[in-house]
């Protein structure tokens, strides 16, 4: 039986980003895939801030012309009033088409001393004492990984019986839009108005992808471009809806499904998960590869002590993902108090630009504080009971029984007890469309 120190199961991002770091600590790693190379579909395509740094620390630079500079969002509020402009404080993402990032790890893995990658292989057995099967051999491992993605073997090996399952929150379509250009170049953008908001960023020079958030239930395949067009075509400006219509006729509309699982399970013994394995976010706030890259630094680092490791991970997971999960509840629930908190948090970002910068540094993951958290969430909390002050006839469904006081303290408690991210999305009777129309 053969031994190397670590065995890596996924040669995506979040795997080929531990084993360069573990081979910077001397470590022999084998990294092994079942795919044949790096697969082009819908998948993380949004690098915050927080992981182009976890990069740069890898001496790892994204330079070229695959890799678009992204300064921050653009939020179209879809209420009348002008986009707000939401940049980072501190650094910028990069945005890309995922086989690109991940060819691009793939070519410094090769390249390491002590990193072998061997595809059209795949992990079969662990235990947590680090011994290992693959399709190929059987391993003696010090540490086995699982960065094999939401439907991780190695974690489902860890938790025969006992698994944590996913909740489905939406459907994401996404579509690529071939030389459609930005309302802001430079920025993603965050479209509302819709059946679910609709984001918008540059994947290649000529190309910007747009992903479109379907709630459930989802229309079936003879309505879904109709739905699609006369649904969320009036929240895009003009140059985007032509781009979109084009595609939508034309094109192909890959679909994803947006799910949630929390991150609670980092491993046992000596397996350790990273990445998406670990957890899952809604893709609207696009953290999903920023977390991989962060969990597998953080993992090399603490290759020893596992629990230390999940310590870490935890703590300073805590904040990005309930702001995560609170942005996709607040931009996509139908409920009194959801939609109340979107109007305070529009109105409070509006007015000052200090609590945009700290909601901004908490999703580009730069800010881990939950301290930070808290603060934005009492502004925005403080702003929703002035709202309510007003007495808006717009507001009306906000202070019935399940608004008010007793609504923002359900919502408050939801982000912050064990059901966050996943609330349960109302059944709406979806409209007919059988043609595209003019």
């Amino acid at each position: 039986m053969r031994t190397v120190d670590v065995l890596v199961a996924g040669a995506g991002p979040a795997g080929l980003m531990a084993a360069l770091a573990f081979a910077r600590r001397g470590a022999t790693v084998l990294v092994v895939d079942p795919g044949p190379a790096p697969a082009r579909r819908l998948a993380g395509e949004w690098l915050h801030p927080g992981g182009v740094s976890a990069l740069r620390r890898m001496e790892i630079t994204m330079d070229s012309g695959d890799f678009t500079v992204n300064h921050g969002f653009r939020l179209h509020t879809g209420d009348g009033h002008p986009p707000l402009h939401c940049p980072y404080p501190d650094g910028t993402a990069v945005s890309m088409y995922h086989h690109v990032l991940t060819a691009l790890l793939t070519s410094r893995a090769r390249a390491t001393p002590g990193v072998t990658l061997r595809r059209n292989e795949r992990v079969t057995a662990v235990t947590t004492t680090g011994r290992a099967g693959t399709t190929r051999e059987e391993l003696r491992a010090g540490l086995v990984v699982g960065a094999d993605g939401r439907a991780s073997t190695v974690r489902r090996l860890l938790r025969p019986g006992g698994e944590q399952s996913s909740a489905q929150l939406s459907w994401t379509a996404g579509l690529l839009l071939r030389g459609a250009r930005l309302p802001c170049e430079g920025y993603g953008h965050v479209f509302l108005g819709g059946p679910g908001p609709v984001l918008a960023y540059r994947v290649s020079p000529d190309t910007v992808r747009l992903a479109l958030d379907v709630p459930l239930p989802c229309p079936g395949p003879s309505d879904i471009r109709g739905y699609l067009w006369h649904g969320y075509a009036t929240a895009l400006p003009d140059a985007l809806r032509r781009a979109f219509r084009a595609a939508l006729t034309g094109g192909k509309v890959q679909w994803a499904a947006a799910r949630f699982r929390k991150r609670s399970f980092y491993g046992r013994g000596r397996c350790a998960l990273v990445g998406d394995a670990v957890g899952l976010g809604h893709p609207l706030a696009a953290q999903g590869m920023t977390f991989a890259l962060l969990d597998a630094e953080c993992l090399a680092r603490r290759s020893a002590d596992i629990a230390a490791y999940a310590t870490e991970r935890t703590a300073r997971s805590w904040s990005a993902e309930r702001l995560g999960a609170a942005l996709h509840r607040t931009l996509t629930g139908t409920d009194p108090t959801s939609l109340l908190l979107r109007r305070a948090a529009f109105g409070l970002w509006r007015d000052d630009m200090r609590q945009r910068r700290l909601a901004l540094g908490l999703l580009g993951m730069r800010d881990d504080r939950r301290s930070t958290l808290c603060h934005v969430l009492a502004h925005v909390t403080t702003r929703a009971l002035a709202e309510l002050g007003r007495g808006d006839p717009a507001l009306s469904g906000a202070t019935a029984p399940s608004g008010g006081l007793a609504g923002l303290a359900d919502w408050l408690l939801w982000l912050i007890g064990p059901t966050v991210g996943t609330p349960c999305p109302p059944r709406r009777k979806l409209p007919t469309f059988a043609v595209m129309g003019p």
